[in-house]
């Protein structure tokens, strides 16, 4: 290394410690403590690491194998810095923490941020020279309003990027790990649907002389989401299903959440065989699968008070008789939070009165953004 070479090092470590203790002060003190600032904060701090030795190999080691599939931004920080000398390192549990509670989780848990590459294709993360490297994070709002978004570099200056067209050099990006998040939401409002009574335990069928028991699900053999043109910056989509329908034996809803981890991006086939709907607690064998995605700002939390408190007042007084199962799909609509609908961010599409023992091939959405082929199917023991 020259004496030039040794003096821009120097210059970029100073600025680095300056920045980066910037960086790390409390997210309240930025003027919101939401996902998207938590994130975008973040993308500031890992800015910040670029210009410092060893740290951008470490982040294109990790990604190798998938770039645009992330990993755990504590995984790079800890291998980078295992001694915790940085700032950075010091402050990303205390921020995994805010994030969590952000998104209605425990406080206690793997760590929720990620980081991610964009790499045009024919080229590899390790090209990019380190100082030149940007971190971006997602804007908020609705995906398809969006027109750019904010990359930092090293030195913490902010750059406006074209969220439609894609740029022609790799851009790391600090985001949600809506897979792992999804995953654990789905149990949290399960569990508190069955503690509220709005879940009822499988109700398997036993056969007149005890020998076998059987229960009939509708398995989902084929799904596919129409394409949106998301902007080039989003990562996999994270999708989940809210099953809802009448209990056999009360004048109350029934719901269930279920996970769709597979269902990645759209204009896509998936042919996941999963038990989308299992039958026996839903009164006149009928029921509705709506579909949601979470683009990392779901808190589930407020996602089971919806399904609770807000469909039941949704509902109001009811006979648990067969039209009120479509009235529950609407009061689960009307019941999530405004912010959902104010562009069509989370909800994607609804399937009402599916029937128990029905075969459905190729069956459309009504707002036709999903097609599925569901086959009903018998489990016996």
């Amino acid at each position: 290394m020259n004496r030039t070479e040794k003096i821009v090092r120097g210059s970029l470590l100073s600025l680095w410690l300056v920045s980066a203790t910037a960086f790390a002060q409390p997210i309240q003190q930025s003027g919101g403590s939401d996902v998207r600032s938590i994130t975008d904060t973040v993308a500031r701090d890992v800015a910040g690491l670029m210009a410092q030795p060893g740290f951008v190999e470490s982040a294109s080691s990790a990604l190798q194998t998938g770039p645009e599939n992330g990993v755990a931004l504590q995984q790079v920080i800890s291998h980078f810095d295992p001694q915790a000398l940085t700032v950075v390192s010091r402050e990303l549990s205390w921020k995994d923490q805010q994030l969590r509670e952000r998104k209605g989780l425990p406080m206690q848990g793997p760590g929720l941020l990620q980081l991610r590459a964009y790499v045009p294709e024919g080229q590899s993360l390790a090209d990019a020279a380190p100082g030149q490297l940007w971190v971006a994070s997602l804007p908020r709002g609705n995906d398809r309003d969006w027109t750019t978004l904010t990359a930092y570099d090293a030195q913490g200056r902010a750059h406006l990027l074209d969220a439609k067209r894609a740029p022609d050099f790799p851009v790391l990006i600090v985001d949600v790990d809506t897979r792992r998040s999804v995953a654990e939401g789905m149990a949290l409002v399960n569990a508190g649907l069955r503690e509220r009574g709005l879940q009822s335990p499988e109700r398997i069928s036993i056969a007149a002389n005890g020998a076998s028991a059987s229960l009939d699900i509708t398995r989902l053999d084929r799904i596919r989401l129409a394409d949106d043109q998301e902007p080039w910056a989003l990562g996999a989509a994270e999708v989940f299903a809210v099953v809802s329908g009448l209990q056999v034996d009360k004048a109350e809803p029934e719901m269930v959440t279920v996970d769709m981890p597979y269902l990645d991006y759209e204009n896509t086939d998936y042919t996941p065989q999963q038990a989308l709907v299992i039958w026996g607690n839903y009164r006149f064998n009928a029921a509705n699968v709506q579909l949601f995605e979470d683009d990392g700002d779901t808190n589930y939390q407020e996602l089971l008070v919806a399904l609770t408190t807000g469909v039941k007042t949704a509902l109001g007084v009811f006979a648990p008789e067969y039209a009120v199962i479509a009235d529950i799909a609407g009061a689960i609509l009307k019941a999530m939070p405004s912010s959902w609908f104010a562009n069509d961010i989370d909800y994607l599409d609804s399937f009402y009165l599916l029937q128990r023992g029905q075969a459905y091939t190729d069956r459309m959405g009504t707002a036709n953004n999903a097609k599925v082929t569901l086959t009903p199917i018998t489990l016996v023991e």
